[in-house]
């Protein structure tokens, strides 16, 4: 539901808040073609807004999907499976990415997907920062402060990005649930080699040629006749280190880096989808809110100078459509 795939993600939030199949009496509102995969082309685009940590991104898909089955009178199994291609581009003011992505739905309940990237990072708003150490400070104002002292502390950093992803959901009545899990790889050209450095997209101190694990488990009431769909979000995101992510320290701090995962949020959500057209590139256009309290985090649940109270959730505005052809 953002990768803007992971929180955002940035099209599985939107994926997950979309309507559902439009029973008889909404169909003035949506037609029957509404979450019908199609053969041919399709496209996803979302754009967030983000508040504590502060982001702005947007996330787009193009490609070509092919049915498998097409058997709406079993949706429990059969509808909706398909393979699909695309080209993925992702953007904000500090970075860019791009690639090429190949997605897999077997079952309806199931959905696999795998995209490989080029990122490069500008070196603006004080990102990236690399590190000789996972147990060095990267809160918001550690990472102002060490910029406005060594403005080259910001890199304009550039490297490949793997995205390994796994959703399983499944819907009763107007209720449904989803669990997205992903796998994130990350190789940079930083300066110096240094081992770690602070990814702003997922708000972890990120292993340099290593894994970040992220989990969203989402609950939600679909309301398709009205458009609205209210839910919560339980978000999970665990970097794996590896021995080198340590530096000259060796092991995780006590009150540093043992405190850098896993990360835990949560929080309510809302949507709202406008009508759909018919095959059309404008589908469903959707806005959605989603508030996440800090559960666990090194610099967002209070308890030190530099933190933020953790009474000051993560707050997600976006907009989110989808079409094909």
């Amino acid at each position: 539901m953002v990768d803007l795939r992971a929180l955002v993600g940035p099209v599985a939030l939107a994926c997950a808040l979309a309507a559902s199949p439009a029973p008889a009496a909404a169909q003035d509102r949506f037609n029957t073609r509404v979450g019908r995969v199609t053969n041919g082309l399709y496209l996803r685009n979302s754009t967030v807004i983000r508040l504590n940590p502060l982001g702005l991104f947007d996330d787009l898909r193009v490609g070509y999907r092919h049915r498998i089955f097409d058997r709406p009178a079993n949706p429990i199994l059969l509808r909706n499976t398909y393979w699909g291609v695309a080209g993925s581009l992702a953007a904000s003011p500090g970075f860019v990415r791009g690639g090429a992505a190949v997605e897999f739905a077997p079952l309806a309940m199931l959905n696999f997907s795998a995209a490989f990237e080029r990122v490069q990072w500008f070196g603006t708003f004080n990102f990236v920062q690399s590190y000789a150490s996972a147990n060095e400070g990267f809160s918001d104002a550690a990472i102002r402060e060490r910029a406005r002292v060594d403005p080259a502390s910001a890199e304009a950093a550039g490297g490949w990005m793997l995205t390994l992803q796994g959703i399983v959901q499944a819907k009763v009545g107007d209720l449904a649930i989803r669990n997205t899990t992903r796998g994130v790889w990350n190789s940079l050209s930083l300066r110096q080699d240094r081992p770690v450095f602070y990814d702003s997209f997922y708000d972890v101190m990120s292993p340099d040629g290593g894994w970040v694990v992220t989990d969203d488990l989402d609950l939600i009431y679909q309301n398709t006749e009205m458009g609205f769909n209210v839910g919560a979000r339980f978000t999970a995101v665990v970097p794996l280190y590896e021995q080198r992510s340590w530096g000259q320290d060796g092991i995780a701090l006590p009150g540093a880096g043992a405190d850098n995962g896993p990360t835990l949020r949560v929080g309510p959500l809302v949507s709202y989808t406008f009508r759909e057209g018919r095959h059309s590139f404008f589908n469903a256009p959707t806005v959605f809110v989603l508030a996440q309290w800090w559960l666990t985090h090194r610099y967002r649940t209070g308890g030190c100078d530099e933190c933020i109270p953790q009474g000051l959730p993560m707050i997600v505005v976006g907009f989110a459509f989808r079409g094909d052809s």
